[in-house]
């Protein structure tokens, strides 16, 4: 029966830890591979670097120090894991769930808000009480592409007061700098789902997790996978997106959406990249230019607010409570 009992504790470790390079491999699908496209097309030459840089601050910018909501998310989804040893697969597996299902009905999603939402009907079946921080942590997330959105109004109207005629020449240069900001930005918020996820898994808290050869392997290898299988996808939804930019535009939803996600870690609150991406390039678009606006296409984040917190809330609760019954 020992032997039984060791068994079955290997095997789910083996599972949890499947479901986990899934995951990352999704993030890196749904996270990297939009931001990369959006880097990369108005460059002609030199396209190798956005990935790499997007793959190094990914892992180097927690490995730093700039870890905070990491911190939060590993405390939230320790909350949602419980005692039970199927705890984190359970989380992982309703989130990997929603992602799929949202997918094959063809409805927009997001990964932070199915981890999110997961999370919390894990802690509703736990019995657990959190949701005071869930609240904060959505209410800041929402504010993202808002955010985001004023922040590239204001950048795009200084650009074309100090560029004048030159506007398009001038704004070149600011392609790789915006994207080394956002990239940072990404590394120190969207993107430390992964470290607090694999911290979680080995149980390791996220400072520790941020330097451990286990965690940035697994992380920097996944996501690339994730981003490079991507890319090819996230080019075309680019061109059928809210907006089809111009490269000004590029430039100044680069430096906003930095700057609104930045924010967010200031207050350890994990902000959507790509959502803040598509506030950006919004507010890129000056008014008289609105109607070139895919307004339809805009709509797509307030259905994936809509459909993945409660879609992914019901899975957490239900597997949550599943596993309960088997243990």
């Amino acid at each position: 029966m020992a032997g039984t009992g060791s068994e079955i504790g290997d095997a789910m470790t083996v599972l949890t830890i499947l479901l986990a390079v899934t995951f990352a491999v999704l993030v890196g699908r749904n996270d990297g591979s939009p931001l990369v496209a959006l880097a990369i097309r108005p460059l002609s030459s030199g396209q190798w670097w956005p990935p790499l840089v997007l793959v190094i601050a990914t892992v180097a910018v927690p490995a730093l120090g700039l870890r905070a909501v990491a911190e939060t998310l590993r405390e939230m989804f320790a909350a949602a894991a419980g005692t039970s040893g199927l705890g984190l697969a359970v989380l992982l597996l309703a989130t990997i769930a929603t992602l799929a299902l949202s997918t094959v009905l063809g409805v927009p999603t997001s990964i932070t808000l199915a981890l999110v939402g997961a999370s919390a009907g894990a802690q509703l079946a736990l019995g657990a009480s959190a949701g005071g921080r869930i609240g904060r942590v959505l209410l800041l997330a929402a504010l993202g592409p808002i955010v985001a959105a004023l922040l590239a109004f204001a950048v795009t109207r200084v650009q074309r007061v100090a560029s004048g005629r030159n506007l398009e020449r001038n704004i070149r240069w600011q392609y790789g700098l915006g994207f080394v900001a956002t990239a940072i930005a990404y590394g120190a918020n969207d993107g430390q789902k992964l470290l607090a996820v694999f911290a979680l898994l080995w149980g390791v808290s996220a400072g520790v997790g941020a330097t451990d050869p286990r965690v940035v392997v697994l992380v920097a290898v996944c996501f690339a996978i994730g981003m490079v299988w991507g890319l090819r996808r996230s080019a075309r939804g680019l061109r059928q997106g809210v907006l089809h930019p111009k490269p000004y535009q590029v430039a100044s939803t680069l430096w906003a959406s930095a700057i609104a996600v930045l924010l967010g870690s200031l207050l350890a609150a994990p902000v959507s990249m790509t959502q803040s991406i598509t506030g950006g390039l919004i507010g890129s678009a000056p008014p008289q230019e609105w109607r070139r606006v895919r307004w339809e296409q805009s709509r797509r984040v307030l259905l994936a607010w809509l459909w993945t917190l409660p879609a992914a809330g019901v899975a957490g609760w239900l597997l949550t409570l599943l596993a309960q019954a088997i243990a």
